[in-house]
């Protein structure tokens, strides 16, 4: 993966999914509902081979019968009336454990055979049903327009109403880089805001989002990173691709239901108006709205940049790397 880097929380991108968005030669913005998926002809199960109640009735005629001749053997083998109560009792035993199988076997294969005939039923009923969307669908898509937007964001809005606020400013020491490209987040994203701080769930420490970018009319968020190679002062590797660190703190905002871009200082300082077309094409992709894209579409697509390691970074401290894009004091 390179820069610039967009991270998007499983729910937006379940939401997407499900939702999906469609541009059309005039520029507008179709909601795709998915209904339309194909449903194909669910088929009759098969009736099972279950043993028949002649069976039962069998098992209790030969109980009958032997229950009737063992009394007559044993006489005539001269036992005695305990033994031959034990004798019946045991075959009695036999018999009931024969029987009481076959009827649960019988009973189990009847309760999976209307178990799938049940199935059967609300299949074919959804295939009915789909079959009469399929019918009328060039009508149905005909009628869909800019305005199932308003309901889209609507839907999105109430998934994002669980996103983790900040907590209050952040202390942490901004990048040199970070102001200028401030006022320029500003000319096109009125709710931006800098430097805000989360609360790590479990820790006494804190996330400080560089920036954070708040869509209103549906609700997400975008934290906005700025990656330098190497502190400006201790000169230490920061953001390598090697260190999970970053990974880690990605995921983490994510969970809180944030969309996350992370773009390279040097990109930030050379392209910010590219890296604001960049924001504003993760939003109207999401939610629709080409309302900044418009502003920023004469601008050139921002150009992708390799992440670094460890030992690219200290390699680009020696050749003091950042000063050749920004004046480190």
């Amino acid at each position: 993966m390179n820069y610039p880097m967009v991270f998007y929380p499983e729910a937006v991108t379940n939401f997407c999914r499900k939702y999906p968005l469609n541009l059309s030669i005039n520029n507008q913005i179709t909601v795709v509902s998915d209904s339309s998926s194909s449903v194909t002809k669910p088929q009759l199960p098969n009736l099972p081979i279950v043993p028949s109640v002649q069976w039962l009735i069998l098992i209790w005629l030969l109980w009958l019968g032997g229950a009737s001749a063992l009394p007559l053997m044993a006489v005539s083998w001269g036992w005695s009336w305990i033994e031959l109560l034990l004798l019946v009792s045991a075959y009695s035993c036999l018999i009931a454990a024969a029987y009481t199988y076959l009827l649960s076997y019988r009973t189990k294969l009847l309760s999976q055979y209307r178990q799938q005939i049940s199935e059967y039923q609300m299949k074919l009923a959804t295939y009915q049903k789909q079959q009469i969307i399929s019918e009328h669908l060039p009508e149905i898509k005909a009628q869909k327009s800019l305005t199932n937007l308003k309901s889209r964001c609507q839907l999105l809005s109430d998934l994002m109403s669980n996103r983790v606020s900040p907590i209050g400013r952040s202390q942490a020491r901004q990048g040199v880089s970070e102001k200028e490209f401030m006022q320029d987040l500003q000319r096109y994203f009125p709710t931006v805001m800098q430097g805000l701080e989360f609360k790590i769930p479990r820790s006494k420490k804190c996330y400080s989002a560089d920036f954070i970018i708040v869509h209103h009319s549906s609700g997400i968020g975008i934290d906005v990173e700025v990656d330098e190679p190497y502190a400006g002062i201790s000169k230490k590797p920061t953001h390598c691709w090697d260190d999970d660190s970053d990974y880690r703190r990605n995921q983490l905002f994510n969970e809180w239901g944030w969309i996350v871009v992370r773009f390279t200082e040097k990109q930030v300082v050379q392209a910010p108006l590219s890296c604001c077309k960049f924001i504003a094409q993760v939003i109207w992709e999401v939610t629709g709205d080409r309302s900044y894209l418009e502003l920023l579409e004469s601008q050139p697509d921002l150009l992708p940049v390799k992440p670094w390691t460890t030992k690219e970074a200290k390699r680009m401290v020696r050749d003091r790397y950042r000063q050749t894009y920004i004046d480190l004091k």
